[in-house]
């Protein structure tokens, strides 16, 4: 994927653009089977299955095959039908005009950024917590070791 000015890579096709969604975004734990490692990729042929099931499901009977979707990745279809680029929004939970407004693709690209940060920020919280407890350290303890790290990111100039 190319880069733009600014490091962060060209959104500038609906290749380059599904292609950010499937390298960002996970599935939900709710939609991970017994034993699935949580924080993989979408598989095409899940994004696919996902459109046919809501398809089926909320009635706009919307269908798409894996290897559909895998043409559009790899940019060999570039003109979807309108139905299957809101079904791909649907499915990566995305609005819709990321696919064809720059300033939205913007937006959406920083949403699913932060959000991806924020989530990292709490698995770092959470291994903390555990190296903490296994020192022997009190619950009091641990969450007063928490809030003095969260002052000191402050003072530093490092939250914000």
């Amino acid at each position: 994927m190319a880069s733009n000015e600014t490091g962060l890579p060209a959104l500038d096709t609906l290749a380059a653009r599904l292609e950010f969604l499937f390298d960002r975004v996970r599935p939900a734990g709710t939609e991970l089977g017994p034993g699935e490692e949580t924080g993989r990729r979408y598989t095409t042929k899940e994004i696919a299955n996902k459109i046919n099931e809501a398809g089926r499901r909320d009635g706009t009977g919307v269908t798409i095959s894996a290897a559909y979707v895998g043409e559009m990745r790899r940019g060999i279809t570039t003109d979807p039908r309108t139905s299957h680029v809101q079904a791909l929004a649907r499915a990566f939970g995305v609005d819709p005009g990321f696919f064809v407004d720059d300033a939205v693709t913007r937006r959406v690209r920083d949403q699913i950024d932060m959000l991806n940060e924020l989530r990292e920020m709490k698995v770092q919280q959470v291994a903390l917590r555990r190296v903490l407890r296994q020192q022997g350290l009190s619950d009091d303890s641990t969450h007063l070791i928490e809030l003095l790290v969260d002052r000191c990111r402050k003072l530093e100039g490092l939250d914000g």
